[in-house]
């Protein structure tokens, strides 16, 4: 029965995911289509970037710590205690997130300075403009948190899966408007998408008779006990940060437009994998949780193989159709207006290197939420710091070499090391991750993945020889998906993979029931 829901829950993350994704790419090529890969949206990238840094650090360590202590306190006590705790966390995360405001907001300067230390002129000045409104983000950020931890500690998932919607939707309507007041306009409208992101959560916190109340308990045992928890996830979360920071500093001594084309591709690779491995991933951390929080082993184990097995099932296909239409999606979604074929170029280099790592990504978010759930904030925080120590040596090494296709090169190496370091390390703690099974599911899943690749390259050759322009582009891409999709499906059924055998009697009685009623 836990296992249909998750399925369920992932099957509405997905499908709202899908939608999101679609606003998202929309307003991302509305974006490129107005300002191109340029100097002002290298301004605008960066000036988004630095509020990122400054939250992700403490709020992103709060919100991983805050979910197992939500969800024990939920089991042991009931929703009114769970609901006075999390008054206690979301209102010293504010006044910590307006303290960072204030600061970020004063030393704006000296922060782009040193997050783009090769920015000068107008570029560098832009930015600080920029970042001066986009700093404002934060407060909005600390709010989203709090309420996206209650809703999937209740295991509600709709909302924070509706988030990327409120983002986008201010951003297409004002470039399609005609951006008239510039990049300018531009982030004052993210910055409405920021806050749509927590007005669009208040009907389901209010569904969930959640009540506020201006209080901090500083005398709850259950704060020291994220604090205990929390520091060693400051460390990883903050060394993650530094690893994007020598990113964009790296970045940002390459030609102009680097900075927007790395962005670009960054956000075609998460398309899949926000969509598929994050629903998993979102999903099964709540439950993780409970499972760990009561010693069961053997379900934790469970959930954590079948986890695995879900994101090889979908990333590993995935990445081998964005190898090969890699040029073809670029084109579609953002070479219009200013967005021209050398930025088409520039964006499907870094995108090769970085879809690489889609699997391995979804893998170590998943074995880093399992550590979570057992309270195991150290281990990530190891692996996190030597993850970004090898990625900034072959940034180092790269770079130079290869320019923004080895940026992207060096993410993708650390990725691989990093799962790796996890697997390993999971499987000593909870005595094997059912690893026979995975290796079956995933010997299974390539050849079948090789397989519909062929065919893909095969029917993305031949039509290329006879359609052209956008729409040329538009009908190569949707008949290389469908018979990408259906070879997959073929492979899949002819191999016996498991989890795919699960959801398709899933869909099969769901139909059922649908024609039955």
């Amino acid at each position: 029965m836990i296992k249909k829901n998750l399925v369920k829950s992932a099957g509405i993350i997905i499908c709202i995911a899908i939608i999101s994704k679609i606003l998202g790419f929309l307003r991302d090529a509305t974006i490129a289509s107005s300002f191109g890969a340029s100097l002002s949206t290298d301004a605008y990238i960066m000036s988004l970037i630095i509020p990122n840094i400054l939250f992700e650090v403490i709020g992103t360590a709060i919100s991983i710590t805050f979910i197992p202590i939500l969800s024990e306190s939920y089991r042991n006590n009931g929703k009114d205690d769970m609901f006075n705790f999390s008054n206690s966390i979301i209102n010293l995360l504010f006044l910590i997130c307006i303290f960072l405001c204030i600061f970020g907001w004063i030393f704006t300067p000296d922060i782009v300075r040193i997050i783009a230390p090769k920015f000068s002129g107008e570029k560098y000045i832009l930015t600080i403009k920029l970042t001066h409104i986009s700093i404002i983000n934060i407060l909005f950020m600390s709010i989203t948190a709090g309420y996206t931890a209650i809703l999937q500690t209740l295991n509600d998932f709709t909302a924070p899966a509706l988030m990327g919607i409120a983002l986008s939707v201010p951003i297409i309507i004002y470039n399609f408007l005609g951006a008239r007041f510039g990049i300018y306009g531009l982030v004052i409208v993210t910055l409405i998408g920021y806050g749509l992101q927590v007005i669009i959560q208040i009907p389901w916190i209010i569904k969930n008779k959640y009540k506020y109340s201006l209080k901090i308990n500083f005398h709850d045992s259950r704060i020291k006990k994220m604090l205990g928890l929390i520091m060693p996830i400051l460390i990883g979360v903050g060394v993650d940060q530094i690893n994007s920071l020598v990113d964009r500093i790296m970045a940002s001594g390459l030609p102009d437009g680097s900075i927007a084309s790395l962005d670009f591709a960054t956000k075609v690779n998460s398309l899949v994998y926000s969509i598929f491995a994050m629903a998993i991933v979102t999903v099964i951390y709540p439950t993780l949780s409970t499972e760990g929080s009561e010693n069961n082993y053997s379900n934790f184990r469970r959930y954590i193989s079948k986890a695995i097995n879900n994101i090889n099932m979908l990333m590993i296909p995935s990445t081998i159709g964005l190898v090969i239409l890699r040029f073809n999606v670029i084109r579609i979604l953002f070479k219009h207006g200013a967005f021209n074929e050398n930025a088409v170029i520039m964006t499907s280099k870094a995108l090769l290197f970085l879809s690489i790592g889609m699997i391995f990504y979804g893998i170590r978010d998943v074995c880093n939420r399992a550590f979570y759930a057992l309270k195991d904030t150290k281990t990530p925080m190891i692996n996190g710091i030597f993850g970004v120590c090898a990625c900034i040596s072959m940034n180092l090494v790269m770079v130079p070499r290869m320019g923004l296709a080895g940026l992207a090169l060096a993410n993708t190496t650390s990725a691989i090391v990093c799962a790796l370091f996890l697997i390993k390390n999971l499987r000593k703690k909870i005595n094997g991750i059912n690893g026979n099974e995975i290796l079956d599911n995933g010997i299974k899943i390539f050849i079948s993945s090789i397989i519909m690749g062929a065919g893909v390259y095969g029917i993305e050759r031949f039509m290329s020889q006879f359609l052209y322009g956008f729409r040329g582009e538009i009908i190569l891409l949707i008949c290389s998906i469908l018979v990408g999709v259906t070879i997959y499906f073929i492979m899949l059924m002819i191999l016996g993979v498991k989890e795919f055998k699960f959801i398709m009697k899933i869909s099969k009685n769901k139909l059922k029931a649908l024609i039955q009623h």
